[in-house]
């Protein structure tokens, strides 16, 4: 394993964090967003979506006690496959991805509807984002 190969060749334990954070999924150093931004109106939550290894992120932009959410579509059935929340209400994000298999690996070269909101959820201040999943 190339990690263990490099901590025996005496790297240091600052260097091996750095290693670790790159590595993490869904950690802003490893993806390279496709898309997003994407706000709700009134900015109180921001989604971001890379096609490679389908990673979603929302993030609760507002500490003001309402989660941010995000529901994600099959376009062509208009099928419900998965919702994210962030339910910290304190500025941080919450992430899903590919390697979470399931409903979270989403078919390629296939359209997805993304809805970003927040509560109350009567979708009154949504935004709706379509994409191909195309890579």
């Amino acid at each position: 394993m190339r990690i263990k190969r490099i901590v025996q060749g005496g790297m240091s334990a600052l260097a091996m964090g750095a290693v670790a954070v790159a590595m993490v999924p869904g950690s802003a150093q490893a993806v390279d967003w496709d898309h997003g931004p994407l706000y709700d109106r009134g900015k109180h939550a921001a989604a971001y979506i890379e096609e490679r290894g389908d990673y979603l992120r929302v993030c609760d932009t507002k500490t003001d006690g309402k989660k941010a959410w995000v529901n994600v579509f099959d376009y062509d059935s208009g099928d419900l496959l998965y919702s994210l929340t962030d339910t910290k209400n304190d500025g941080k994000c919450s992430y899903r991805d590919a390697s979470d298999g399931g409903k979270y690996n989403l078919a390629e070269d296939r359209k997805f509807d993304v809805i970003v909101s927040h509560e109350p959820s009567d979708n009154s201040g949504s935004y709706h984002f379509q994409f191909l999943n195309d890579h």
